[in-house]
C-alpha cells in the first residue's frame, strides 16, 4: 500500500517537473511562454477552488448529519432517563404501600 502511494507520488511529481520543464525548454517566445504559464496557472487555479469548494460541501455534510445523529442520541438518552424515573418513583410509591400495609397487619397482630 505504502509502495503504491510512493509511485503515484513520485508519478505526479514527475508529471508536473516535466510538465513545467517542457514549458521552460520548448522553442516559444516568451509572451507564448508567458501565455501557456498563466493558463495553465488559471486551469490548476479553477481545479483547485473547485476541490476546495466540494471538500467544504462535503464538510458541512458531514457536521449536518453529526448533529443530527448526536440531537437523536440525546433524544433518545433523555426518554430511557424519563422512563427510568417513572419506574423508580412507581416502585418507591410500591414499597411505601406494600410497608404500610405490613405496618397495619403488623399493629392488628399485636
Amino acid at each position: 500500500m505504502a509502495e503504491t502511494r510512493g509511485t503515484i507520488k513520485g508519478a505526479i511529481i514527475g508529471g508536473v517537473i516535466g510538465a513545467a520543464a517542457a514549458l521552460l525548454l520548448a522553442p516559444k517566445s516568451g509572451k507564448e511562454l508567458r501565455g501557456d504559464i498563466r493558463d495553465r496557472y488559471a486551469s490548476m487555479s479553477d481545479r483547485t477552488k473547485q476541490m476546495i469548494s466540494d471538500a467544504s460541501s462535503k464538510t458541512q455534510e458531514m457536521a449536518r448529519q453529526v448533529g443530527q445523529k448526536t440531537s437523536d442520541i440525546v433524544d433518545k438518552t433523555r426518554n430511557v432517563l424519563a422512563t427510568a424515573k417513572e419506574e423508580a418513583q412507581s416502585w418507591k410509591e410500591e414499597v411505601k404501600s406494600e410497608i404500610k400495609d405490613e405496618a397495619k397487619q403488623a399493629q392488628k397482630v399485636n
